[in-house]
């Protein structure tokens, strides 16, 4: 029987397929806008769930590389809360499935305004897939839980590999930092291992504290605000008797802190890089005041906390998202749900949104 921290160990072999067969993924994209694709001037990322934390994770790396505007925005804001279109942007739609309803909806709202619609799944044979003018391959395969933790960390790096193409393409980074970015996202798989052992006896060790937590809330900052939205929400859908939020490092200090007990675990996903002046202290305070706080990555404080590095730089979310993932699984397992039930995972019909289309 496959586990789901089976799927978690198989991330490595994704990733390095997606890097290996970048060129023929999106070769049909530079052949179908070899010219079109120099005069967009935003890229407009749709999902939901998982799709839509994905494109938050990887908005950043997008827009950074290509020098265009990105931004990541869910299905019903997109149809139904949203009043401006721009033609010259280019709409990329997220769902592993290819069956997320709305977000069908949303591409064949684009496609009768003629504006360039780009479909990212599992398959070429997926509703969503057929809907756009251009399908890619997530290159995760058939994933055996709807609990995605592959279909994240594929979808972040199709997407990152998208914006990278794009830049490629248009000029807007050079062949050596190409090569460079190349060489860091290969550097993804080197690391898993170690970072997942790690997270598994960093849970033994605080095993009691966590089981005994009733909520969890997870901060990040840049890209590592997606895996904290990521992590909460498979908190939720994993465990099934826990609650969790993610929050944004600087939004999450406006309020929230004013309602934390010491049933409630706080969790920061440190880089190293930037804000240690806000998580240090925060998670100083809960680790004094409600001893249920912990660091995950750099600048730890005890022995409690999750410590490594990363060696991907920019790709160093996708480092981060099986810490998250595996908490969600032991917290499922040690209180004793069975994950391969597929009946608890069964939408119901009054709130089912992905329905082939």
């Amino acid at each position: 029987m496959i586990t789901l921290l089976d799927c978690i160990n198989r991330v490595p072999l994704i990733t390095d397929s997606i890097i290996e067969k970048r060129g023929a993924t999106f070769k049909p994209l530079i052949d179908k806008w070899n010219d079109e694709l120099k005069t967009i001037n935003q890229i407009v990322l749709i999902g939901s769930g998982t799709s839509n934390t994905s494109a938050v994770t990887a908005r950043g790396f997008i827009e950074k590389v290509t020098k265009l505007q990105t931004i990541c925005i869910l299905p019903n804001e997109f149809l139904y809360n949203t009043y401006v279109y721009n033609p010259n942007a280019l709409y990329v739609f997220t769902s592993q499935s290819g069956t997320s309803s709305l977000t069908n909806e949303a591409v064949r709202k684009m496609k009768e305004l003629g504006y360039k619609t780009i479909s990212i799944t599992e398959s070429d044979e997926t509703p969503l897939a057929k809907a756009a003018d251009l399908h890619i391959d997530m290159g995760c395969g058939k994933e055996e839980y709807g609990m995605r933790t592959i279909g994240y960390c594929a979808s972040i790096l199709t997407l990152m590999l998208l914006g990278l193409e794009i830049a490629k393409h248009i000029n807007s980074v050079s062949e050596e930092e190409y090569t460079k970015y190349i060489h860091h996202a290969s550097l993804i798989s080197t690391n898993h291992k170690n970072i997942c052992d790690k997270t598994l006896a960093w849970f033994d060790h605080n095993k009691e504290q966590l089981l005994y937590s009733k909520s969890f809330t997870i901060y990040g900052n840049r890209s590592l605000y997606g895996v904290a939205l990521e992590g909460a929400l498979k908190i939720l859908e994993i465990s099934k008797h826990k609650l969790a939020i993610g929050y944004e490092m600087d939004d999450g200090m406006h309020g929230p802190t004013m309602g934390y007990s010491s049933d409630n675990c706080v969790i920061a996903l440190c880089d190293g890089e930037r804000d240690d002046d806000k998580y240090i202290p925060l998670i100083k305070w809960a680790k004094n005041e409600m001893h249920n706080g912990f660091i995950f990555g750099y600048n730890t404080l005890d022995d409690t906390d999750l410590a490594f590095e990363t060696k991907s730089e920019d790709f160093r979310a996708i480092e981060f998202a099986p810490t998250v993932e595996i908490l969600a699984y032991r917290l499922a397992v040690d209180i004793g749900i069975d994950l391969t039930d597929r009946s608890r995972h069964k939408e119901k019909e009054y709130f089912n949104t992905h329905k082939a289309n």
